[in-house]
């Protein structure tokens, strides 16, 4: 105890300083002061810290004594608190609760298919094995934080594309030309009554044509439908994809707007370089109609470093 008692307060402050540093590090330099909001806690709690190792220099030995049985006891409490909580997360995740299996049973009973428990990763790797060529959806906003030197709007072109499980199967899609959701031929018609941006409803998740917004508004109005919208997507991205791929033959543009978090993604948007150059200047542009090689570059290297993960 003499030893612990001795090595305390210079352990506490050494670890309060670590703590402060490694925030600053994440905050300012992984982040680029982009999430020191999320941060702001991890520098009021190393700071507090810092100043109570401080104090802990100067009290009374029997103090610090129970001080040291106090932190031992908390740091075990602690431990044996995480170690429930991870058990119970997996046990959660392993079981489907009651509501899941009903949904589980309706959807077997109407369809007479099993519902598909496999991950998006894990359908994706057994599709690979008969076709190679497929490939999984990367939402638009895991780009706002990354250094790119392309901010790619849409997905791989010209591929069978996994989308998402909602309803018991996955829905998979084959992307156009420019890798969004549409029959590619849409492109080439003379005009173009419907152009749809919006998210995920928009990009048709998680339903297979002809069950997703543009392919029902094309088969009720028998005009040709357009279909930009991508997962992740924001009011930012949206209007940007508008910049790059609208063009005169389009009579309507349709946004479809989601209140619950797209005026959250706006914010983060805001913060990404080349997604403010399309408010700051109406001529910037990225080309990424002739830059479709180097999105699907971009894409299938997102793909790999994901699937490594």
């Amino acid at each position: 105890m003499n030893l612990l008692k001795r090595i305390f307060s210079p352990t506490i402050l050494s670890i309060s300083f670590l703590l402060l540093i490694y925030t600053f590090y994440k905050s300012e330099i992984v982040w680029d002061g982009n999430k020191r909001s999320y941060y702001i806690i991890y520098y009021l709690i190393s700071s507090i810290l810092i100043f109570f190792s401080i104090i802990t220099f100067f009290i009374n030995q029997k103090i610090k004594e129970y001080l040291i049985i106090f932190g031992i006891i908390l740091v075990v409490s602690f431990y044996l608190f995480e170690g429930y909580s991870t058990f119970k997360e997996q046990l959660s995740t392993e079981q489907p609760s009651k509501e899941q299996l009903l949904k589980e049973q309706l959807y077997e009973k109407q369809t007479g298919n099993k519902w598909d428990r496999r991950s998006k990763f894990e359908i994706y790797n057994d599709l690979k094995k008969t076709n190679n060529g497929i490939v999984v959806t990367i939402p638009t906003n895991h780009y706002i934080n990354e250094n790119q030197s392309i901010f790619a709007f849409s997905g791989i072109s010209n591929s069978q594309t996994i989308l998402c499980n909602e309803n018991g199967y996955y829905s998979i899609y084959q992307s156009d030309r420019y890798g969004f959701n549409n029959p590619d031929n849409e492109w080439d018609k003379k005009e173009i009554e419907y152009l749809l941006v919006g998210d995920s409803f928009t990009h048709g998740a998680c339903v297979n044509r002809p069950n997703d917004i543009s392919s029902v508004l094309r088969n009720l109005s028998k005009k040709s439908v357009l279909n930009l919208g991508i997962g992740g997507n924001g009011p930012l991205i949206e209007y940007a994809t508008l910049r790059e791929y609208l063009n005169t033959k389009v009579k309507k543009v349709l946004w479809i707007y989601y209140e619950e978090n797209d005026l959250e993604d706006i914010k983060n948007e805001m913060k990404n370089n080349i997604l403010i150059n399309y408010i700051n200047d109406l001529n910037f542009t990225q080309n990424l109609k002739l830059h479709q090689n180097k999105i699907n570059k971009l894409i299938e290297d997102t793909l790999d470093v994901e699937i490594k993960k």
